[in-house]
């Protein structure tokens, strides 16, 4: 082969490799550019996630601050306790993030002595009425357990504006569900609360066969596993007021903020208030009684009947701990109604409080610093909720609702079977007090 022959055929080969070598570089810078966008979109939607996560919980923790059932509510405006948590949010430099002039007047979660939303119990996969599905696990697991009232779904918008970079300026929206639920919905609430006592050890002992099947129970104590040695340690907040993370603030919700506000004096005197309107109020320091159908006085005695009630709230009052109250179950059904036995003597006595006959009529029975017996193993429909100082002794198989104060556990002293009783729920929401829960969802 002659000398330029071979010349040519080198000089083709060192350009079809060169024309490979580039094509291969181009390949890979193609390449490099498609994981380096990937990349950068993958950040911006972790980016957004991370925003509209954030957005959802400032929406939710801002009605809640407004509207939950709990001793102190903010008196602010929503907006006002909106734009108040997106001020404390931490936002890349140049961005900022806006609520829009739009905000919805969101409705109240009014219960008894008030005329509360009508309940019923709600599907879980439904579009008309809404269903549950959707809303979060906890809040669908505490409000599929008997009558929800739906407040409806309210929109708010947030703009979010970019002065680095224009085009990721966006407009989040977040979707939030309002539901007001029966505290009777969950059959055992069982609660501590940090600010009016000490803090449960640990959750109480539940004796073998306590509860029937079906049972829901709800223990939230602490979260500091120096306190609690069932809490989880990735769980504590650190020094300071005990609080639980933001995905249990529904269970806070319905246990430590609802109690606080049950067993608070304002409540305590709507009820008195109520009861004082129809007059069925009962107070042993007075010499003189109203006539109460259904309630027999013996000096400091007193019997309830529960077949011959007829207001829907009745309020005993023993400010001195000198008193009784003996509640005869009634044999028939009937309208419910509310018993209301608030001794605030301290120390000076506890009122004796003794349930005796099967009881098929439900009731609502709030119990405050009182020794409750249960006598002959009645069987009981309602609702019993017993404050921090209340025990329980006797044997009883209740159809419905108990909760009461941790450390002030009556499962040590009383023989309590507990069975589901749906019937007994729907039948206690229009009287029971309600809980506002709220689930949250954004999009872009």
């Amino acid at each position: 082969m002659k000398t330029s022959d071979r010349r040519g055929m080198a000089s083709v080969a060192v350009l079809l490799f060169a024309i490979v070598a580039m094509m291969i570089l181009l390949a890979n810078f193609k390449l490099n550019s498609a994981v380096n966008a990937s990349s950068d979109a993958f950040d911006a939607m972790n980016s957004q996630l991370v925003e509209k996560n954030g957005l959802a919980q400032v929406v939710k923790e801002s009605i809640l601050a407004v509207g939950e059932t709990a001793p102190v509510a903010s008196a602010n405006p929503l907006a006002t306790e909106i734009q108040d948590r997106l001020t404390s949010m931490n936002f890349p430099a140049g961005v900022t993030v806006a609520l829009g002039s739009a905000v919805p007047v969101l409705p109240a979660n009014p219960f008894f002595p008030a005329v509360p939303a009508a309940a019923a119990p709600l599907a879980y996969f439904s579009t008309s009425p809404r269903g549950l599905a959707g809303q979060g696990n906890l809040l669908g697991a505490l409000a599929i357990q008997g009558p929800v009232a739906d407040l409806g779904q309210y929109a708010f918008t947030f703009s979010r504006t970019d002065a680095n970079s224009p085009n990721d300026s966006r407009t989040y929206v977040v979707n939030a569900s309002l539901f007001s639920v029966p505290l009777t919905n969950v059959d055992v609430v069982a609660y501590g609360l940090p600010a009016t006592g000490s803090i449960p050890l640990a959750a109480p002992p539940v004796p073998v066969g306590t509860f029937g099947p079906g049972v829901s129970t709800l223990v939230v104590t602490s979260n500091n596993p120096a306190n609690d040695p069932t809490a989880y340690p990735d769980l504590f907040a650190g020094p300071g007021p005990e609080a639980l993370p933001y995905q249990f603030r529904n269970a806070v919700s319905f246990s430590w903020n609802a109690y606080e506000y049950l067993w608070g004096i304002g409540y305590q005197d709507a009820l008195l208030g109520a009861a004082a309107g129809a007059q069925t109020v009962y107070d042993f320091a007075n010499a003189s009684h109203p006539a109460i159908p259904g309630v027999s006085a013996a000096g400091n005695a007193l019997t309830i009947d529960c077949s011959a009630v007829q207001s829907q709230v009745i309020a005993i009052v023993d400010a001195e701990g000198v008193g009784s109250v003996a509640i005869d179950g009634s044999a028939a059904g009937g309208n419910p109604f509310i018993l209301l036995v608030r001794n605030t003597a301290g120390s000076l006595g506890q009122t004796q409080v003794t349930f005796s006959g099967n009881n098929n009529r439900p009731a609502i029975y709030y119990l405050e610093n009182t020794a409750v017996t249960f006598s002959g193993s009645p069987q009981i429909q309602g609702a019993l909720f017993l404050d921090r100082t209340t025990g329980a002794t006797g044997s009883v198989t209740w159809f419905g609702h108990l909760s009461f104060y941790a450390p002030a556990s009556p499962l040590g002293t009383l023989n309590l079977i507990l069975e589901d009783a749906p019937a007994v729920k729907t039948a206690l929401s229009a009287l029971a007090p309600r809980v506002l829960l709220v689930s949250t969802t954004a999009t872009r």
